[in-house]
Parts: C-alpha cells; sequence; structure tokens
C-alpha cells in the first residue's frame, strides 16, 4: 500500500533514504489517477524491494515538492534512488507504468 507524502521534509527523507522509491503525484479531482490508483496500489504489493510513495498535489504542505519537481500533469510518476531521479512516467498507462516499476526494481 503506498505511503502518502505529507511535507516537504519527509520527500526528503524518503528520496535520500538509500532505496528506490517510486512516487505517484494524484489528485482527488483527477479521473485518470484514479483509473491508475488500482494498479499501482496492486505493483506496491508485488514489487516489495521498491517503495511507493504518493503526493496529492493539492496539499499545500507539499507545494514545494510539486514545484521543484516540476509536476504539472497528473498522474505523473517519478522514481528516485539516492536523491536522484532514475525514472518518469506522465499519464495513466497500466503498461508504461509496470514497465517502469519493472525497472525500478531492476536498481533496487
Amino acid at each position: 500500500m503506498p505511503t502518502e507524502i505529507k511535507s516537504y521534509e519527509q520527500y526528503q527523507q524518503v528520496t535520500n533514504s538509500g532505496k528506490v522509491v517510486i512516487i505517484d503525484f494524484t489528485a482527488t479531482w483527477c479521473p485518470p489517477c484514479n483509473a491508475i490508483a488500482p494498479y499501482f496500489e496492486k505493483f506496491s504489493k508485488e514489487y516489495s524491494e521498491v517503495e511507493f510513495y504518493k503526493v496529492d498535489i493539492d496539499v499545500d504542505q507539499v507545494q514545494g515538492v510539486v514545484q521543484e519537481l516540476g509536476v504539472r500533469a497528473m498522474p505523473t510518476f517519478k522514481v528516485f534512488k539516492d536523491g536522484v531521479k532514475i525514472g518518469e512516467l506522465l499519464g495513466a498507462n497500466e503498461k508504461g507504468l509496470e514497465n517502469l516499476v519493472k525497472a525500478a526494481a531492476a536498481q533496487a
């Protein structure tokens, strides 16, 4: 089950943890985000070597994260390892998300 990132500080800790993490930038009002969410949750159960997180772009406390990373479309998925972005996917593409997760798992 993905964990919600609720602050810029938490984002910093998560992305600099040394683990491979994938973050779903989402919004409750976004139909494509809601459509892909069950797949993101499913992959979080299947790929335990990757840590899964989500950021609700409408939460004020995470606006610094959204701005720093230049998130302009939802959903956006970003993969990090050691504080460096190593992968990204824009849009609700189930096969694309699966490929992104597989690539992330290979680097874990």
